[in-house]
């Protein structure tokens, strides 16, 4: 993935006087920021730039994110000055954007797995459109009485349509060729006539399309705050992924040895929509067994090893290297990061903004267990055996 764009200029003044201080991408659902919600999902794909077109109430979101680091992910704010409407805005990155990219609206959530939709760009095409039903949006008037042809071309219909816009696109580089520095839409007119011209290709998905620009909306989404956020699968390093060392700490990468099924185990729980986290006690940093650099080395081609295999992917790590009597200072702090403290789970959660309902924890000590137990989530030991073999038990 190179670059995504959120387009977060507009006031929202459907929602009156909700938005006359707050734009809508920062008006908070059960205390966090809707744009962090979107911004959550997406550093999954681990974009290199992930940029916020702004206008309205500019300087808050400058003051929130504007060079900040998420995951992997850049944040860069872009000033729109006056409202320019969607593609107006978007001319701004003209010059940055060097590649095909991704755009998103800040102000509204479809839960869509993002690898699709380069799959099926065609090479005479300029973007892709994310497509849902509009049964719930019967007065959406931007590009809506869709249809999708079987060779996935989007047209709209003659007749009516149940299909609408979902808000999601991937764009060729070659869209800003179709832009202008004013006020003009990207849906009703750039995309309006690209869809005339056969240029538009389209991606259905089901799921459920909320926009917060209306108090209709908005209250049923704060009322139902789960479907926004993500399941995960935690799981903890030595003796669940890779051999445990008795008595001893993995000094290096040629000590760390996979257990068996766990490659086909983490591949599953991509396939499964699973954020895969570890969390991991790792006190020989504290010892001055191991130090980070090292310690992040293994990780590192941990990682690369397991995508080698069968492209499984470990989304994020977390570790804590605290010790009690370390000689170095710094890593006698901070003990709640230590199992069976959860520090390291409410991190995550936090940044990922996971259910805990839906999610789980493998481990093999008492102290995993407690860690869980603090935090009401579900707790497997971890089996003898094949991963794999048991995490298809636990997802039946």
């Amino acid at each position: 993935m190179t670059d995504a764009v959120i387009l977060v200029g507009g006031r929202g003044k459907r929602l009156g006087k909700l938005t006359v201080n707050t734009p809508k991408p920062l008006i908070k659902i059960k205390g966090i920021r809707f744009i962090d919600i979107l911004i959550s999902k997406l550093i999954k794909y681990e974009f290199q730039n992930i940029y916020l077109i702004c206008s309205y109430k500019k300087e808050k979101f400058f003051k929130l994110y504007h060079n900040k680091k998420i995951h992997n992910s850049k944040i860069i704010c872009i000033d729109e000055g006056l409202q320019k409407d969607t593609a107006g805005g978007l001319f701004k990155l003209k010059k940055k954007i060097k590649k095909n990219f991704f755009l998103f609206n800040g102000d509204s959530f479809f839960d869509l797995e993002l690898n699709l939709l380069p799959k099926i760009l065609k090479k005479k095409n300029i973007a892709v459109v994310s497509i849902t039903d509009s049964k719930d949006y019967k007065t959406n008037n931007k590009m809506n009485n869709l249809i999708i042809t079987r060779s996935n071309i989007v047209q709209y219909s003659k007749f009516k349509s149940k299909l609408m816009n979902a808000g999601i696109y991937y764009f060729k580089k070659k869209i800003f060729d179709y832009l202008s520095n004013k006020k003009i839409s990207l849906e009703n007119d750039i995309l309006k006539n690209l869809i005339f011209k056969k240029k538009v290709s389209g991606l259905y998905a089901k799921n459920k399309f909320i926009d917060i620009g209306t108090f209709k909306n908005l209250n049923y989404i704060k009322k139902n705050p789960n479907y926004l956020k993500q399941k995960a699968f935690f799981l903890d390093r030595d003796g669940v992924i890779n051999k445990l060392k008795k008595n001893d700490y993995i000094k290096n990468f040629s000590e760390f040895k996979l257990l068996p099924g766990v490659a086909k185990g983490i591949k599953l729980l991509n396939n499964k929509n699973y954020i895969v986290i570890i969390a991991t006690n790792q006190a020989g940093i504290g010892k001055s067994i191991i130090s980070e650099k090292i310690l992040n080395e293994v990780h590192y081609k941990m990682k690369k090893k397991l995508h080698n295999i069968n492209k499984a992917k470990i989304d994020d790590i977390y570790y804590s290297p605290y010790y009690k009597f370390s000689k170095n200072k710094k890593y006698r702090k901070n003990f709640y990061d230590r199992k069976p403290s959860p520090g390291m789970f409410v991190k995550a959660i936090k940044k990922w903004n996971i259910d805990l309902n839906k999610s789980f924890f493998i481990g093999d000590t008492i102290s995993d267990f407690n860690a869980s137990k603090k935090i009401e989530l579900k707790f497997y030991y971890r089996k003898k055996g094949s991963l794999l073999n048991q995490l298809k038990e636990i997802l039946k």
